[in-house]
């Protein structure tokens, strides 16, 4: 479940999906899952823009179809992102959220040493109103966040 609509997202001219496609922004990757030529799945890094100091990193759009699912193809998107992260040392923390009832994604957020720091209820595009869980994860030797109680 994404953050935004499909009807509020396919008013954006082709023009702007192409540069971000094609990591024209600073501080941005998509990645690309392919399976030979076909795109299978969708993810990116892009900086916080709830830092201010722009220096952390938040993983977003994570997408893989349905019929790819449930092959560890996510281990391939956690690889990218944060190898792209650690090329880029201005990063000093990455943030990852999830729809509180996506256990897939709580799974993989925690394998990969993401410490839950945080929740915030809110209203999703579909209607439903539930927390999106919130993580952490420090880089350079900074301290790890205070887990939060599960």
């Amino acid at each position: 479940m994404f953050f935004a609509a499909y009807r509020d997202e396919v008013v954006h001219p082709e023009s702007e999906w192409r540069k971000l496609a094609s990591n024209g922004e600073a501080g941005q990757r998509v990645f690309g899952l392919f399976d030979v030529d076909v795109l299978v799945g969708l993810t990116a890094v892009f900086t916080y823009n709830g830092d201010p100091s722009g220096s952390t990193a938040v993983l977003a759009m994570s997408y893989i179809r349905p019929e790819y699912r449930r092959r560890g193809l996510t281990r391939l998107f956690y690889d990218a992102r944060l190898r792209w992260i650690h090329g880029n040392p201005h990063f000093r923390t990455i943030r990852v959220s999830h729809r509180r009832s996506n256990e897939a994604s709580r799974r993989a957020i925690e394998r990969h040493g993401f410490v839950r720091v945080g929740e915030a209820v809110r209203s999703w595009h579909d209607g439903a109103t539930e927390e999106e869980v919130i993580y952490e994860r420090r880089l350079g030797g900074a301290p790890w966040p205070t887990p939060l109680p599960a």
